[in-house]
């Protein structure tokens, strides 16, 4: 599954896994983990996805500063009601839910993965 919005590209593994494998494997394909900066990128994603998936955001830095992988800090956020919670002070990656929302989670959790492309 996958879809374009403007020159981005985002296409999903079938597979679960954690964030540093998913982070590898959009590498291996020369992409990145899906990061949307707006609202029209966070629909594609929840399109492509169809599940709960890894977005490339972590507050693995600083609590409650949220970055895309590259360590910019991100303007755009979509979480769900009461989220960034950090349940057990151990949920340090972001993950879109079904409903297009944000929640926080456990960066060794699994998840789907949603890779991004730019032309």
């Amino acid at each position: 599954m996958s879809e374009n919005v403007g020159k981005k590209y985002f296409m999903s593994s079938v597979r679960r896994m954690p964030l540093n494998r998913a982070k590898a494997l959009c590498s291996e394909l020369q992409g990145t983990v899906a990061t949307p900066r707006n609202a029209e990128e966070n629909r594609a994603i929840q399109n492509v996805a169809k599940d709960v998936a890894f977005l490339g955001i972590t507050d693995q830095r600083t609590e409650n500063v949220f970055e895309d992988l590259t360590g910019n800090r991100v303007r755009y956020t979509n979480w769900n009601e009461g989220e960034p919670n950090n349940v057990g002070s151990g949920e340090n990656c972001v993950v879109l839910l079904t409903n297009g929302k944000w929640n926080d989670v456990p960066c060794s959790d699994s998840f789907l993965v949603v890779c991004e492309f730019s032309d």
